[in-house]
């Protein structure tokens, strides 16, 4: 391990600030899923001076760390591939706390993905991972110092490309969703975090027995609408669905007869849910709705493939704007009410991971491992680009004013002032 400067001043710092900050990224691109951070003082332009501590991870990857007080977690795979592991890190330190391994039975893979890269979510007594194993998807949850609470598994699991979806805590229910491609089946479900024990289910089927079934990768979203708070879920074959968190009732549906994958995960701001669909590197088709409390959503607009569209990347809402990553590196600004471009310019490399949004600026994450921030707001700007030495997929992290980081390779940390 590498420690270069201290967190506390900015740790005492962000406690005056934030005082609830210390659970601000309990779950993939942090609170609701939105991607914004709290944090102060960070650099536009990085060297490796500038990080509060780097550790070398032992074994690979794609999941992003999630945060409770000073506990960081993420899951990681070793590099035969025949186990994986939970792991708990200092948040201000670097140092590992704890590491929970598990075997891992082998299932088809895409050629990018690997065993570990669902984003786990924590809350005050435990942290919670799903992932597929041989034919089955497994949840497990573990306390704060890395014992087994509960683990269950559900028959029938297999993809296209491997598992990707990262579940979520909503009203104290624990949502994940799972698919068969055989079976031509995917469930939705709600878990008691305590106990594991089910809550609801919710069946998405394939309609036609001609169709193919294509698995969900994204990860859903919850939101408020007058007052009432759904989970939101989307599959190409079943369309879109808002669920009570609490009783799984499917509250609203909207088909869309999508044909592309979904795998970026599902927006959500200004009262709109937007996301992409596509293949390859290219996203292709795309829909921004407006949920109500119960009935049928408003469609707002659509995209196609001429839109400058994200296939991977989870698109970001900031101050009336809508950002998507493209895969090959162009950074596409719309209006968010509108769908109408404002522009899309070249920011190079290639990207997996998310774009997030943290001290005002867009952070973006290479596949080659460069860290580009970029100025939000109708003019594009890049802000500064660092060059971290390896590759990446992983989506950072923002907690306790600092940026998280996570390479192929390395788990960086950089605090803010």
């Amino acid at each position: 391990m590498r420690r270069i400067a201290p967190c506390l001043f900015s740790l005492l710092t962000l406690s005056t600030l934030h005082p609830a900050s210390a659970q601000e990224w309990t779950r993939f691109r942090g609170p609701d899923g939105t991607g914004i951070g709290h944090m102060t003082g960070l650099k536009a332009q990085l060297t490796e001076a500038d990080y509060a501590w780097s550790v070398k991870l032992d074994g690979v990857g794609h999941s992003s760390p999630v945060l409770w007080g000073e506990n960081l977690f993420l899951t990681i795979q070793t590099i035969d591939g025949t186990s994986r592991r939970v792991e708990c890190y200092d948040a201000a330190s670097g140092k590992k706390k704890w590491a929970w391994e598990a075997p891992v039975e082998s299932h088809h893979l895409h050629k990018f993905n690997t065993f570990a890269s669902s984003t786990p979510t924590v809350d005050a007594d435990r942290v919670y991972v799903a992932w597929g194993t041989g034919t089955r998807t497994e949840a497990v949850a573990l306390d704060h110092a890395g014992k087994l609470v509960w683990k269950r598994d559900w028959p029938e699991f297999s993809s296209d490309h491997g598992f990707g979806a990262s579940p979520i805590l909503v009203e104290g229910v624990l949502i994940l969703h799972t698919d068969s491609v055989e079976k031509k089946k995917s469930y939705v479900m709600g878990l008691d975090p305590a106990t594991g024990k089910s809550l609801w289910e919710v069946e998405r089927v394939t309609a036609k027995p001609e169709e193919k079934h294509i698995t969900a990768y994204n990860t859903p979203t919850a939101i408020s609408v007058e007052g009432k708070t759904m989970v939101v879920v989307l599959q190409t074959n079943d369309g879109w669905k808002g669920l009570d968190p609490k009783t799984g009732e499917v509250l609203w549906g909207f088909d869309g007869e999508y044909t592309q994958r979904s795998v970026g995960s599902i927006a959500s701001g200004g009262g709109l849910v937007f996301a992409t669909f596509g293949s390859g590197a290219q996203g292709r088709d795309a829909v921004a709705l407006r949920p109500k409390a119960k009935g049928d959503p408003e469609v707002a607009y659509k995209l196609g493939l001429g839109d400058g569209l994200g296939y991977v990347p989870t698109p970001l809402f900031f101050e009336g704007r809508l950002y998507l990553m493209v895969d090959s590196g162009i950074l596409t600004c719309l209006d968010a009410a509108t769908g109408k471009s404002v522009y899309r310019e070249r920011v190079g490399g290639n990207y997996f991971a998310s774009p997030i949004l943290a001290d005002g600026k867009i952070i973006a994450l290479s596949r080659e491992g460069e860290l580009v921030m970029a100025k939000p707001g109708d003019t594009f700007a890049i802000l500064g680009r660092s060059k971290l030495g390896d590759g990446a997929s992983a989506t950072p992290a923002v907690a306790r004013n600092r940026l998280y980081v996570r390479t192929d390779t390395h788990l960086i940390c950089v605090a803010g002032s």
